[in-house]
């Protein structure tokens, strides 16, 4: 049983200590470096809370809808991987327009969740 904090919340509090103790005693040409891994360890526990089954799960319906407009979709467990080369064949060029935007817009949102929360949604 792991009783402690997690460890989003220990990547937090060792961000603040960077930020608020270590970082002031960098000089100038060491200060971008030091914002540069806090920005990483804030994106780190970002990635540790996030609730990452229900973004995926909410990508493979996405997906599945996407699929649902071709005529021979590939098996469901290798839609994922074959997303990208239908696109480049063309396979979507005709259908599955605004489920595919839905579906990039999915990606997007999630990625910037994560690495850059205070983007506007």
């Amino acid at each position: 049983m792991h009783d402690g904090p997690s460890g989003d919340v220990l990547l937090g509090i060792a961000r603040q200590a960077l930020l608020t103790e270590i970082l002031p005693l960098l000089g100038p040409a060491h200060r971008y470096t030091g914002l540069m891994i806090a920005n990483a360890m804030a994106i780190a526990a970002r990635e540790m809370a996030a609730d990452t089954e229900a973004a995926a799960a909410a990508e493979r319906r996405l997906v599945e809808a996407a699929y649902a407009a071709l005529p021979a979709p590939p098996p469901a467990e290798d839609r994922n991987r074959a997303l990208a080369a239908d696109i480049r064949a063309g396979r979507f060029d005709s259908a599955a327009h605004a489920e595919l935007a839905a579906l990039f817009r999915h990606q997007i949102a999630v990625r910037l969740s994560l690495s850059n929360p205070k983007y506007p949604a």
